[in-house]
C-alpha cells in the first residue's frame, strides 16, 4: 500500500499514461480488422458461412501472404504502393459485398465462396502492410502498440455483440477501407529513417524458422479443435483483454518481473489449458476454455508478431519476406489441422480420438520444450543466419547481430540488451529515453550496468566490440 501512496509512484503513472494518450489512433488499426475479421464468423450474424468457410478464408489469406512474400520482397516496401492499398481494400470490400449477397440476397454458394476468397487475399496484404509498420519500431513500442490494438479491437467486438445484422453488414463493406487508410497513415507518422525499407530479403538463411515452427504447430492443434470456430462468447474477449493488460502494463512499469520472455513462458500453458478444455476426454466448461484459448493464442501470436519484428527492426530483413512465409504457413497448416480433425471425427471412434488429441498435444508440448531451451529470450536470432555475402548490405544488421551475441555472453537483462541495441544505432541517451517510455535516469543506469557487465569503460570501446574488431 505504500508503493501507492508514494507521489513518485503516482507522477510515473502519470507520466506514463500521458505519453500513451499521445499515441496516434492510427497506430490502434490492427483493432480494427480484427473486429472486421470476427464480422463473419463469430457472431452467427451470416448463418449460411459455416466451419469450411472459415478454414477457406484462412488458407485464402495464407495464399496471399506467400504470393507477396515470393513476389513483392525485392520491389520496395508493399506499403508505398498506392496500387497495393487500392487493390487490397477493393478485395476486402468487394469480398464482403459478395458474402452479403450471397448469404442474405441470392442464396449462391459461388458468390459466398468468391467472397471468402477476395476478401481473404485482401486481409493478407493489409497483414503484411501492419507488419511493415510493426518491423520499424523497437520491441516495447510494438508490445504497446500491439497491445492496445488488440484491445480496440475487442472493444469493438463487444459492441458488434449488440447490433442487429444490417449494420454489421455495413461495418464489413465500410472498415476495410478505413484499414488501410490508418495503416498508411501510422507509416506516414514514423520519422524518415524509420521508414527505409531493409534490403535483406529472399534468402533462406533468414527467416526464422523456430518462432514460425512453434506458432505452426500451435495453430494446427488450435484447428484440430476446431477452437477458432466457436462462436463469440465473453470468456473470449476477457481471455484476450486479460493478456494485453498484462502486457500493457507490463511495459509501461519497466518492472523486472515483466520482459518478453514473461509472453513466451506464460502463453505456452494457457494454450495448452484452453486444448485440454475441448479434448474429448476431458471437455470442460466452454467460457474457460475461451478464456485459456483466446488468452494463450492471443498472447503466443503477440510474441511471434514482437519476434518477427524485432528481426526486421534488428538486422533488416524484409517484413514482407518474413511475416509472408509466417502467416502462409500458420493458415495453410491450420487448413491442414482443420482437415485432420475432419476426417478423424469422420472416421474414428471415440478412443481412437482420444488417442489422436492427446499425441497432438504431446508435439506441441516437444515442439515448445525443444524451441524453448534452445533459443530462450528476445536477443536470440531465432534460427536466422546473416552470413558474411550480406554484411555490406546489412552493416546495421550485422551490428545489431553482434549486440545479441554479447547480450547472451555477459548475461544481459532484456531490458539492457534492448538499451543495448539501440546504443549500437547510435541513438542519444534522450533518444532511447523516447524510444523506451522510460526516464534518462533509467537509462543511464542501464548503460552503467552494460559497461560494468561487459567489462569498458566508454562508447567507443562497445562500438569496437560491436563491430567486431574488440
Amino acid at each position: 500500500m505504500d508503493a501507492y501512496r508514494n507521489p513518485g509512484f503516482a507522477a510515473y503513472w502519470r507520466s506514463a499514461f500521458g505519453r500513451v494518450s499521445s499515441i496516434p489512433l492510427v497506430f490502434l488499426g490492427v483493432g480494427l480488422y480484427r473486429a472486421w475479421l470476427s464480422i463473419f464468423f463469430r457472431f452467427d450474424a451470416f448463418p449460411k458461412i459455416g466451419v469450411s468457410d472459415y478454414f477457406l478464408f484462412e488458407s485464402a489469406i495464407g495464399v496471399a501472404s506467400l504470393a507477396l512474400a515470393f513476389t513483392a520482397g525485392n520491389g520496395g516496401a508493399l506499403w508505398q504502393r498506392p496500387r497495393a492499398h487500392l487493390a487490397g481494400a477493393a478485395l476486402m470490400t468487394a469480398g464482403a459485398a459478395l458474402l452479403s449477397l450471397g448469404c442474405f440476397a441470392v442464396e449462391s454458394p459461388a458468390l459466398r465462396i468468391g467472397g471468402l476468397v477476395l476478401g481473404g487475399a485482401g486481409l493478407g496484404s493489409l497483414i503484411i502492410m501492419w507488419a511493415e509498420f510493426y518491423g520499424s519500431l523497437n520491441p516495447l513500442r510494438v508490445a504497446l502498440y500491439h497491445a492496445l490494438a488488440i484491445s480496440v479491437g475487442e472493444a469493438i467486438k463487444l459492441l458488434f455483440m449488440g447490433l442487429n445484422t444490417s449494420y454489421l453488414v455495413f461495418f464489413a463493406v465500410v472498415l476495410p477501407s478505413v484499414c488501410f487508410a490508418c495503416v498508411r497513415a501510422s507509416m506516414k507518422r514514423l520519422p524518415e529513417k524509420q521508414r527505409e525499407h531493409p534490403s535483406v530479403t529472399g534468402d533462406a538463411k533468414s527467416i526464422p524458422w523456430k518462432p514460425i515452427a512453434l506458432m505452426a504447430t500451435c495453430t494446427f492443434a488450435a484447428a484440430f479443435g476446431a477452437l477458432p470456430t466457436q462462436p463469440l462468447v465473453a470468456g473470449n474477449i476477457a481471455g484476450a483483454l486479460f493478456v494485453t493488460a498484462l502486457v500493457f502494463f507490463g511495459v509501461l512499469s519497466a518492472s523486472k518481473w515483466f520482459n518478453f520472455d514473461t509472453v513466451y513462458q506464460l502463453a505456452f500453458p494457457l494454450f495448452i489449458a484452453g486444448f485440454l478444455f475441448v479434448m474429448p476426454a476431458v471437455g470442460g466448461n466452454g467460457q474457460i476454455m475461451a478464456f485459456c484459448y483466446d488468452a494463450g493464442y492471443t498472447m503466443l501470436s503477440m510474441y511471434i508478431m514482437i519476434v518477427l519484428s524485432n528481426i526486421t527492426y534488428r538486422f533488416g530483413v524484409s517484413a514482407v519476406w518474413l511475416n509472408g512465409i509466417e502467416r502462409g504457413i500458420r493458415y495453410l497448416v491450420e487448413l491442414a489441422g482443420w482437415a485432420t480433425f475432419f476426417a478423424a471425427s469422420t472416421h474414428l471412434g471415440r478412443s481412437e480420438s482420444d488417442v489422436l488429441y492427446d499425441a497432438i498435444m504431446l508435439i506441441v508440448v516437444l515442439t515448445f520444450l525443444i524451441i524453448f531451451f534452445t533459443e530462450r529470450g528476445l536477443s536470440a536470432k531465432w534460427g536466422v543466419v546473416l552470413d558474411d555475402s550480406l554484411e555490406n548490405e546489412s552493416r546495421a544488421g550485422q551490428s545489431a547481430m553482434r549486440a545479441s551475441d554479447l547480450s547472451r555472453s555477459f548475461g544481459l537483462t532484456p531490458r539492457e540488451e534492448e538499451v543495448l541495441q539501440l546504443l549500437a544505432q547510435h541513438m542519444t541517451v534522450a533518444e532511447i529515453e523516447r524510444a523506451l517510455f522510460v526516464s534518462q535516469g533509467t537509462v543511464k543506469a542501464h548503460i552503467s550496468h552494460i559497461y560494468k557487465k561487459i567489462g569498458i569503460h566508454s562508447k567507443s570501446e562497445l562500438f569496437e566490440l560491436l563491430e567486431g574488431s574488440g
